[in-house]
Order: structure tokens, then sequence, then C-alpha cells
């Protein structure tokens, strides 16, 4: 089957690129970490990307993932660590110092709906 104009969803991408300040936090939690994390944060592609609506402008894009943030950080420590007791204090003022933000405005999803 092929793609129709029709079927291209628009929408954007949030590029989470993760700060030495993250990986600080992460090898506190867990020194084992040190030398895997160097390596992963030296790789360019050790980056998350969060798909969201297309924004009108960057206070509307700020808007939308205020409420979200907590999360994706949450979500970011979990691929690294399990064990949420050793996790450190998670709000959304740390998401600012964790991540730098890089932002596509134009993101097409291909593919079939289920």
């Amino acid at each position: 089957m092929s793609t129709s104009l029709e079927d291209l969803e628009d929408l954007s991408a949030v590029v989470l690129v993760p700060t030495e300040a993250f990986r600080l936090v992460l090898e506190a939690a867990d020194p084992s970490l040190k030398n895997e994390l160097k390596d992963a944060f030296d790789e360019p592609d050790n980056q998350t990307v969060v798909l969201v609506p297309v924004p009108e402008d960057d206070a509307e894009l700020e808007e939308f993932l205020k409420p979200h943030k907590k999360a994706i950080a949450e979500k970011e420590i979990s691929h690294w660590i399990e064990d949420k007791s050793r996790w450190p204090k998670i709000n959304a003022d740390v998401f600012e110092e964790w991540f730098e933000i890089r932002f596509h405005s134009i993101v097409l999803a291909v593919g079939e709906a289920e």
C-alpha cells in the first residue's frame, strides 16, 4: 500500500540532548555506570526524540512540555537505573539542567495506523 498526502500527519519533535549535569547525576546514583555513561554520552545518537503536536511558537511548545517534564525525566533515568530508591529527586526544574532541547518543526509520521 502506498502512502498518500492524507496519510501523513504533521508533528514536531523535541530532541533531548543529555547534559553533563545529567551524566553526573546518573553516575552519583550508580558509580558502576561511569565508563558506560562516558561512552554513551559521547555518541551523538544517544538522544531521545519526543514527538509533539506542532506548536505555534516557543511559548506554546513550553506550555505543552511543562506538565510532561517530570515524567520524561523519570523515563530517562529509568533507562539507566531501574531501582527507584537510587534515583535523585526529580522535578520539572531539573529537566532544564539535565537536557538541552533541540526542536524540529516538521516530522512526518509515515506508516499504517493500527
